[in-house]
């Protein structure tokens, strides 16, 4: 990883590199297994394990 690579996104920017809704983004967030840390209102997501945390997780339904 370069020097300038962030490691944790944003709401918006996970969204976007998964290909989904901001709002659909924000209703992941709250699964107690979702790679995220949450500083009061802040919520970072783990870029690398958002990768592992989908291939663990395709095909599962989330409601």
């Amino acid at each position: 990883m370069s020097e300038l690579e962030k490691m944790g996104l944003n709401i918006s920017e996970a969204a976007s590199l998964m290909g989904i809704s901001k709002n659909l983004m924000a209703e992941l967030v709250k699964y107690p297994d979702f790679p995220c840390i949450k500083f009061k209102r802040r919520i970072v997501i783990n870029k690398k394990m958002l990768q592992e945390w989908f291939d663990q997780n395709s095909g599962r339904f989330f409601v």
